[in-house]
């Protein structure tokens, strides 16, 4: 759904990557997106229609959500079983379409209660993520007909109560209608496929709003006054994903006041809730502050969750374009090799769950606690097997990795915004990469023009944590066989609080990390270590891959009483269903 107006656009680029990243993808791939049970199961759902009443659940959501992550990973991977797999599902979904167009886990008497409409957006999503990529244009047609019944349902149904009609955010009691008013971005997407006036107009309705039914945070992230956990309600994916509609909207009707406002709520989100790990929220799935809150005691291990993850690694992709500025992409960065690279566990048990697999943490501690605690947006799919938001939207992140990873102008320059070991192509140039960037003790990039019609230009994004080179863009005049090496300053460096939030009276805890790897205490104890790290310690660590756990790349240092101590990259910490992870570290 990339709009040609944005500063960078994707379309086109194709992806060849070997390294640990496209390993984590291609083992999603092969334990979840795969498993035609599990596709088979979640349509099973809309087959019992009602599923949802008793729990006002969201079981309507995985469907279309794992299915958008898989049709990004087909889309970066060329998956030819992939898209068999996907196909199947998608012609099996179509039958669960019922008389009214409805696509519901909902009875019609408890229809749009709960997070009816909420999973009614992700069939819209799944659908129109699909159709990009569908080779049959007779079952694009049909999808597109059924995705078209099932949102003119909700048209008839919703509006204004003065017209006697049903009002959107109000038929939910959660989050004060956010998570209802998110199902925008699918209904602007249907537009730019059809041109039907009436889907534009009730995106304008959905818009009117601004994203709950009590205050209109579209207007208040315009106006910047607030920190967006101040908002009254603080729900961070569900917000996110307003803001993502609104994105879409203020492409198609050129509105830079909506288009200010996105960056503003990011550049807010930025400011206020980012943590080491590229996440949001230590409040549950919340909004908080977490800037500050990241190393605050009273918060254990249900944090920084996947799904948030996942959107907000999405959104700072769609900034990416909408701006150019390549600060969206170092957090993209952050995120990316931390908090969802953590996500994916490193063992998977294949006989649990009626043989379903469950390979992502939901949640990714912060400080001395496991990550096996707590599955988010747990709900049984039958009495055998159960399945949570987490698993469903992983695929998602994974592939995004690939997809941000390069991007192109109009005319034709090509911009390297993640170093993956591998090729990167788009029209007229080919780039080789090859690196072990950035968890080899040579972490230098090293890239070799092996096409180019004509003369080009490439830029490198340079991150804002290498201090030996000047953040943002280097641009390279290139032709073919041209050979640009960049060495990124890799030397470990401390985070303390008060680089985090410059008000904290917090002085006792420190985290690590080395270029955009967050490093992590993998143990068992009992009670919260305490060990008196120093900045000079820290950027005296020597680089290691030997560590007592599995682990790409480790950090040994000692501490200021002359202990030796061992971090390793804070994704392999804790991925024992025993062991802690402690990425802030109490000095004392």
């Amino acid at each position: 759904m990339y709009n040609k107006t944005d500063v960078r656009f994707a379309d086109g680029i194709c992806y060849s990557y070997n390294d640990a990243l496209s390993a984590e993808l291609d083992k999603l791939t092969r334990v979840q997106l795969y498993d035609t049970r599990a596709w088979q199961k979640f349509v099973k759902l809309f087959k019992n229609p009602g599923v949802d009443d008793h729990d006002r659940g969201w079981r309507g959501e995985y469907w279309g959500k794992m299915m958008r992550g898989a049709c990004f990973t087909c889309s970066v991977t060329g998956d030819e079983a992939l898209y068999r797999v996907i196909e199947d599902t998608c012609r099996d979904m179509l039958t669960a379409q019922d008389d009214l167009g409805r696509f519901s886990t909902y009875s019609v008497e408890k229809e749009f209660d709960g997070w009816d409409v909420w999973s009614r957006k992700y069939i819209m999503l799944g659908y129109l993520y699909f159709l990009e990529i569908c080779r049959d244009k007779q079952l694009a047609d049909e999808i597109l007909a059924a995705v078209c019944r099932h949102a003119d349902y909700m048209i008839d149904k919703f509006g204004y109560a003065e017209e006697g009609k049903l009002v959107l955010p109000a038929r939910t009691n959660f989050w004060d209608g956010l998570n209802n008013c998110s199902i925008m971005e699918p209904f602007v997407f249907l537009y730019t496929l059809t041109d039907e006036p009436r889907y534009l107009e009730f995106a304008e309705y959905i818009r009117s709003f601004g994203g709950t039914l009590k205050a209109n945070l579209f207007d208040l992230a315009y106006e910047n006054k607030l920190p967006v956990y101040r908002y009254h309600v603080t729900k961070a994916y569900e917000m996110i994903s307003c803001f993502e509609g609104l994105a879409e909207y203020s492409k198609i009707m050129n509105s830079e006041r909506d288009r200010q406002t996105v960056i503003n709520f990011a550049d807010n989100v930025l400011e206020n809730e980012s943590t080491i790990l590229g996440c949001l929220g230590c409040q549950y799935e919340s909004f908080d502050h977490a800037a500050a809150e990241q190393f605050n005691e009273a918060h254990t291990g249900i944090m920084q969750e996947t799904c948030v993850t996942v959107t907000w690694m999405k959104f700072m992709w769609q900034l990416y374009r909408m701006t150019g500025d390549p600060k969206y992409m170092d957090e993209f960065e952050i995120s990316m090799y931390n908090a969802m690279s953590a996500s994916l566990r490193r063992h998977i048990d294949p006989t649990a769950n009626d043989g379903i697999a469950l390979p992502i943490h939901s949640y990714n501690p912060l400080r001395h606690a496991p990550r096996f605690k707590e599955v988010g947006g747990y709900k049984n799919l039958d009495d055998k097997s159960w399945y949570g938001c987490c698993v469903c939207i992983s695929s998602a992140g994974f592939a995004l990795e690939a997809t941000a990873s390069a991007a192109y102008d109009a005319s034709g320059n090509l911009y390297l915004n993640l170093y993956r070991n591998g090729t990167v192509s788009a029209d007229g140039i080919e780039l080789e990469i090859t690196t072990g960037y950035p968890y080899a003790m040579d972490s230098t990039i090293r890239i070799k023009v092996t096409k180019c019609t004509g003369e080009r230009t490439v830029y490198l994004r340079i991150p804002k944590w290498d201090k030996a080179n000047t953040p943002g863009y280097a641009a390279y005049t290139v032709t073919e066989g041209t050979e640009i090496n960049y060495a990124p300053d890799m030397t470990p460096y401390a985070i303390h609080p008060s680089d985090c939030v410059a008000d904290t009276t917090v002085d006792h805890y420190i985290a690590v990390r080395r270029g955009p790897l967050t490093y992590a205490l993998d143990e068992t104890l009992d009670a919260e270590p305490v060990l008196p790290l120093t900045d000079e310690a820290i950027r005296n660590a020597v680089y290691t891959t030997s560590a007592n756990v599995e682990c790409r790349c480790a950090l040994t240092l000692t501490t200021a009483d002359g202990t030796p101590v061992t971090l390793v990259d804070y994704a392999s910490a804790g991925q024992d269903p025993d062991h802690n992870v402690c990425a802030w570290i109490k000095t004392k």
